[in-house]
């Protein structure tokens, strides 16, 4: 006799992933339009089935313990490619769709600002349709309909299939607000700034330079900084803009902040990598002509 397998109820899996990605019950309540009790309750049963802590909690602001960043992994796998196989199924694959596949924050962030110079280039009768996916499974997804991913490494990509969508550079953030409130401690440089809090990306990938590696190029402070962690960049940029600390920004994701003026650069001074962001052609895109426009109209557009 085959033994049932225990897999926990959808409803908890989202509630787990919600939380854990937006480092707050109450948000995650907000985003599956249910309550914050329900969600404590999820996570609550999801502890003692599992037998272990999945956060730990200071005040409002939630981190992920180390059987929690694991489970988080395997959730997030398994809820991308059910959401993947789904969405692939669901919408087969035609000469007039065009299938673009990257993380939330290269989506809000990245493609927003530029779908209507791709629209535009690859013509109204193609739709083009934007798959959201973790970094965790990014690279892995097999999905037939994909035409292009956004990664940080070209994955073995033939020259002709992948190009630089956005190189690497950094500048320190933060709201106008905090600027003026905190104007001698930033005018005096990195070593003034030991009382200030920063805003950190607490899931970075390979492409993403963290405040240590910035210290390091800038000048290792003689303090050990604050951090408060965001496991989305979007949600902390809009922690930045409210003037809860210093951030790192992105150029070409920070553009449209600064242009409305809701971030300033704390600091006049950009740190560049030999990293980037690249548009990378799946083996389905690079049989598709509309696929290679796309490709060359984000060539560090």
């Amino acid at each position: 006799m085959i033994e049932r397998r225990w897999i926990p109820s959808t409803s908890a899996l989202l509630a787990f992933e919600s939380s854990a990605r937006l480092n707050n019950f109450s948000r995650a309540a907000a985003e599956l339009n249910t309550s914050q009790s329900a969600i404590s309750r999820h996570i609550a049963t999801l502890e003692s089935r599992l037998r272990t802590r999945l956060f730990a909690r200071s005040g409002r602001s939630l981190e992920l313990t180390a059987d929690g960043d694991r489970f988080y992994r395997a959730v997030l796998s398994g809820l991308e490619a059910v959401q993947s196989a789904a969405m692939a199924i669901a919408h087969a694959t035609g000469d007039n769709q065009l299938t673009l596949a990257c993380t939330h924050e290269i989506s809000h962030l990245y493609l927003l600002p530029r779908f209507e110079a791709l629209q535009q280039a690859v013509g109204e009768e193609t739709r083009i349709r934007i798959m959201t996916i973790e970094y965790d499974v990014l690279e892995a997804l097999m999905v037939p309909s994909i035409d292009l991913i956004f990664a940080y490494k070209v994955l073995g990509a033939a020259p002709d299939e992948h190009v630089v969508a956005l190189p690497e550079a950094v500048t320190p953030i933060c709201s106008p607000g905090f600027a003026e409130e905190n104007h001698e401690a930033l005018a005096r440089g990195v070593s003034g700034w030991f009382d200030l809090p920063f805003l950190e990306n607490t899931r970075p990938n390979e492409g993403w330079i963290t405040w240590d590696e910035w210290f390091g190029r800038i000048g290792t402070p003689a303090f050990t900084p604050r951090y408060t962690g965001f496991g989305n960049y979007v949600y902390l940029l809009e922690a930045a803009a409210a003037g809860r600390g210093l951030a790192l920004g992105w150029h070409g994701m920070i553009e449209r902040h600064l242009e409305a003026g809701t971030l300033v650069p704390a600091l006049d001074r950009a740190i560049s990598t030999d990293r980037a962001l690249y548009a990378v052609l799946t083996r389905n895109g690079r049989d598709r002509e509309v696929a290679r426009t796309c490709l060359n109209v984000l060539d560090a557009a």
